[in-house]
């Protein structure tokens, strides 16, 4: 792959696969949280700030685009199941 398409990949990974899984972790967060509705929702919404840069800086560490959507796409999995454990449908 030309590494400018590769770059551009990422950066696409980071910021649109990122917000998607970064909203995954706040449902998550939210719905496993043991307080009340509103504690848990500003308590998904800070993990979800904390983990979103985190995530993009694991897309560019990746070493292709390919697994940087790759680990996007099981890390959305994972954390889409433990949302809907919970109780959470879309």
């Amino acid at each position: 792959m030309n590494r400018r398409i590769s770059i551009a990949a990422r950066i696409a990974a980071g910021t649109a696969g990122g917000y998607g899984v970064a909203a995954l972790v706040a449902v998550a967060v939210a719905c496993w949280w043991p307080a009340d509705r509103t504690q848990a929702s500003v308590a998904g919404t800070l993990a979800a700030l904390l983990a979103w840069p985190a995530i993009v800086m694991a897309c560019f560490h990746a070493g292709s685009a390919t697994r940087a959507w790759a680990g996007l796409g099981g890390t959305a999995i994972v954390l889409l199941a433990a949302a809907m454990g919970a109780g959470w449908r879309p």
